[in-house]
């Protein structure tokens, strides 16, 4: 079983890790993303980071590099589900992910979505 999945809510697609997840599924991933993004046009991703216990450098690598893919494919990503000891991890080992957006909740992501697809904001 993957430890990802991907749900449509219409114009947005919800990316749900399930479990922490190795470089080559991280990679598995990211050209899944990036094609579904670009064959079905979808608008927005939310990422959905809730079950992770661990965002090692390789993985904020890949989160800055699928946000900059989509904005080329113009569409909009938020992740959501950064849990305290994953932010204090990342902060300790000075990984920033200062080109990424952020919300607390999943209707939290898709209200900030909507919001830049009626302003035609793009990134």
């Amino acid at each position: 079983m993957q430890p990802f999945s991907f749900f449509s809510l219409g114009t947005m697609l919800l990316v749900s890790i399930q479990e922490d997840i190795g470089d080559a599924e991280v990679s598995r991933m990211f050209d899944s993303l990036s094609k579904q993004v670009s064959e079905k046009k979808f608008l927005g991703v939310i990422v959905d980071l809730h079950n992770l216990e661990v965002v090692d450098s390789y993985m904020a690598g890949y989160l800055q590099d699928m946000a900059t893919t989509l904005r080329l494919l113009h569409a909009h990503m938020v992740v959501v589900g950064l849990s305290v000891p994953v932010v204090m991890t990342l902060t300790d080992f000075g990984i920033q992910l200062s080109d990424l957006e952020f919300a607390l909740d999943v209707e939290k992501a898709v209200a900030k979505l909507e919001e830049k697809m009626q302003t035609g904001e793009n990134g």
